[in-house]
């Protein structure tokens, strides 16, 4: 199944002010966020004059349930991924067109054609995969530009794990369409690497640092778009699930617990990239140790099965090793793998 979710993506410098025209006469509302709207309205006055509703915080069925009572003509989602997957439910729920301006560069929420949905205590459930279709991505400059660098960091790990996770679940090549799509543009997305991501440079914003705020936004979401279960996720997502389970590791952001996911993933296959991405990740000041994320050494047999559980669901092979994840984990509770 090839889905993609966005009609238009548009990434330029004065993106938002094209809202207007794009929205016409129709009736909208603005589900908003608690710190990126204010951001948005800085940036474009006109988007207050638009009504709008809160979001309170978490992509749940219960939060779903509480917004669907509004029905617009369009709606537009001001805010990050938790925020954009719960607009996206709504809308396909309503069957009414949604227009996305993402206020981080975190992660490919945007584009993807899928909501994670996750229980009102921050805890992962499921992902909801859907025909929706976005009419416009947003993506404005005045506004990613100063967005804060951390959520930056964490989305560029999230999008270099595209790479891993589809390689992991089909090779480096495949004679189906479009999983061979999707390695191709997962490829790419490895390739962030390669580019420097410190702060002054996505301050200034330059060519480099654009190509790597579409891949993050978009081109991160078409793998999976194109490649479908062939490419979407692997053992690196299984093992953020199994620890979103855990209060101690809520205040890390996504990408930063599926990048120790993905050493995880990387020593499971017995891979030599396993020492390249550890090394990558603490250059950029990323947790490589469950000690990081505050994870016991006595709770890692918890951890274990809750991966197991999570890989199970997905359907990922090699899900019968226990013991070899186990010894993995317990050589990963420190920061210096033994």
């Amino acid at each position: 199944m090839i889905r993609q979710a966005v009609l238009e993506y548009d990434h330029s410098n004065d993106a938002l002010d094209q809202l207007y025209s794009l929205i016409g006469n129709r009736d909208a509302l603005v589900l908003k966020g608690f710190n990126g709207y204010g951001e948005a309205i800085r940036v474009s006055p006109r988007l207050a004059e638009i009504p709008s509703v809160r979001f309170k915080g978490e992509c749940s069925d219960e939060e779903v349930e509480r917004l669907k009572a509004h029905r617009p003509d369009v709606w537009i989602a001001v805010g990050g991924g938790k925020l954009i997957d719960t607009a996206k439910r709504i809308a396909f729920t309503q069957s009414v067109p949604l227009i996305v301006i993402p206020t981080l560069v975190s992660n490919c929420a945007a584009f993807t054609p899928l909501s994670v949905i996750y229980g009102e205590d921050g805890t992962y459930l499921r992902y909801d995969t859907f025909p929706v279709v976005i009419e416009r991505v947003i993506a404005d400059e005045r506004l990613l530009r100063d967005s804060p660098y951390d959520y930056f960091k964490a989305g560029v790990i999230d999008t270099v794990a595209k790479w891993f996770e589809a390689r992991y679940i089909s090779g480096t090549t495949s004679r189906d369409a479009g999983i061979q799509s999707g390695l191709s543009l997962a490829a790419q997305c490895g390739a962030l690497m390669d580019l420097s991501i410190r702060e002054d440079d996505f301050r200034h914003y330059g060519t480099d640092i654009r190509s790597i705020v579409d891949h993050v936004l978009a081109i991160g979401g078409a793998v999976g778009g194109f490649g479908d279960a062939g490419t979407r996720v692997a053992v690196a997502h299984a093992v953020h699930n199994a620890l979103s389970r855990f209060d101690s590791t809520h205040h890390w952001l996504h990408g930063d617990k599926v990048g120790f996911g993905l050493i995880v993933q990387e020593r499971l296959a017995s891979s030599e990239d396993a020492s390249i991405l550890e090394n990558w990740l603490q250059a950029i000041a990323a947790p490589t140790s469950l000690e990081q994320l505050g994870i016991r050494f006595d709770q890692i047999d918890e951890l274990v099965d809750y991966v197991v559980e999570e890989m199970t669901i997905q359907g990922i092979h090699k899900v019968e090793d226990a013991e070899r994840l186990k010894e993995i984990l317990r050589n990963l509770q420190e920061i210096v793998y033994k």
